[in-house]
């Protein structure tokens, strides 16, 4: 062989075992990540009548979605909300704390209002804490009502939330 040659390989042949020496020890791979929702809050239709009790966990009545719009028919200035009851269960494997919200055409209040828009009570039997495959035993009440100053007609829309 040429002495060109083999110079040439008693050079790179260090450079190799360093690079690939120090290439062993910058390991490195790529990730993806999937995020499982940490509440599993399901809710039976809500209702204008009181059930009373709930279902126990896992029964057929509760859903996550396809729930049926209430229809709200309230009397400006009335002296007590109109309630609507549903129930909670939490079908997670870890402890839920429900929350109920409403948004849109509503504001926070007590009834009775003299306002001119509809006002929602606070929720009552909303657990503080829902341990996993638990159902409340009783129902979530939402209490709505229209201020003494809202016009009759068709009133504006709002959503209530329970996460």
């Amino acid at each position: 062989m040429n002495t060109r040659w083999l110079k040439l390989l008693a050079f790179v042949i260090p450079i190799l075992v360093v690079g690939i020496g120090f290439a062993l020890t910058q390991i490195s791979f790529n990730n993806t990540s999937n995020i499982s929702a940490g509440q599993s809050i399901f809710l039976t239709q809500p209702t204008f009548t009181n059930p009373g009790s709930c279902p126990t966990d896992n029964d057929v009545r509760y859903l996550n979605s396809g729930f049926s719009s209430l229809t709200w028919a309230l009397t400006s200035g009335a002296a007590q909300a109109t309630s609507a009851y549903f129930c909670i269960d939490n079908q997670g494997t870890a402890p839920d704390f429900p929350s109920v919200a409403f948004s849109g055409g509503i504001a926070a209040g007590s009834c009775p209002s003299t306002g001119s828009g509809l006002v929602w009570q606070p929720p009552s039997g909303v657990p503080a804490t829902l341990p996993a495959h638990t159902a409340t035993s009783t129902p979530v009440t939402i209490g709505v009502c229209a201020g003494s100053n809202t016009p009759a007609g068709t009133g504006p829309s709002f959503t209530v939330a329970v996460t």
